[in-house]
């Protein structure tokens, strides 16, 4: 059977969870199943959710499939890199982000690996770089037969394409919440033009009103000031007097592809 009709498996990893989602192939791709699994992790290591995704991977349920792996932004690190007309190859661009990541974490980034998204000519680009073990980790559990690891997206990247079609075309920040960490991004209409991640606690809703107020006054309108929140419902609900001042990002009841439906499954297990 040719890679592009198989069912594709969605899974997002975090040190807390592990969820999953099989869209089955087709003309109008239907939800096959879904789960969601809590992990005991003590640390921000990747072990247990690795293990996890390679134990179900054996079973007949989520085998034989296309993998799409979505990681937590706790074990990604982003810079935001400038278009420079003096860049003419993409090895040199490349290189460019290294130094941008260097300058913004230190030697601890030297060897991850990292990617460079793409973007029109004079826009600014988003890098990510991740831990090469991580990702020899993904490889191998995902090195089954049958299966084929078809693409590895941080958090904040999926979730973003995700919500995209739920955003201002003007521009405006973008935030995803995750256990224990605030992934945030202004986009405008030229692209990503900022990028702020920060740890969070139980006073996780200081950091959305920092952010909140941050953004209106380092954008040239109102509208680009706004923060668009995707985040659980119950998240929501707990924010208080924060919630009034933000756009908390509905349940989009469109037709899900499987980044989306993963996307919803998180939103839904946190």
């Amino acid at each position: 059977m040719s890679p592009l009709w198989r069912d594709e498996v969605g899974a997002y990893l975090s040190p807390h969870r592990l969820c999953l989602v099989r869209l089955g192939r087709g003309l109008r791709p239907v939800l096959a199943a879904e789960h969601e699994e809590h992990l005991a992790a003590e640390a921000a290591g990747w072990d247990d959710a690795l293990a996890s995704l390679d134990a179900r991977l054996r079973e007949e349920a989520w085998g034989g499939a296309n993998v799409r792996v979505v990681v937590c932004n706790h074990w990604v690190r982003y810079a935001i890199v400038p278009w420079s007309a003096a860049l003419a190859s993409g090895s040199e661009r490349l290189a460019f982000a290294r130094q941008l990541l260097a300058a913004s974490f230190g030697d601890a980034v030297a060897d991850w690996t990292v990617c460079l998204a793409e973007a029109p000519p004079g826009c600014p680009r988003i890098a990510c770089a991740l831990p090469p073990a991580l990702l020899e980790s993904v490889h191998s559990a995902c090195a089954k037969p049958g299966v084929r690891l078809a693409s590895i997206h941080p958090q904040l990247i999926s979730a973003y394409n995700s919500r995209r079609h739920l955003l201002p075309t003007a521009g405006a920040w973008f935030v995803t919440l995750e256990e224990g960490l605030l992934a945030a991004a202004r986009v405008g209409r030229a692209g990503w033009d900022r990028v702020h991640a920060v740890r969070i606690g139980a006073d996780w809703t200081r950091e959305l009103r920092r952010l909140a107020t941050f953004g209106r006054l380092a954008s040239s309108s109102a509208e680009e000031g706004q923060v668009y929140v995707d985040a659980p419902q119950a998240w929501r609900e707990s924010a208080g007097e924060a919630a009034r001042t933000l756009n908390w990002l509905a349940e989009d009841d469109a037709p899900l592809t499987t980044m989306q439906r993963l996307q919803h499954v998180r939103r839904r297990a946190a």
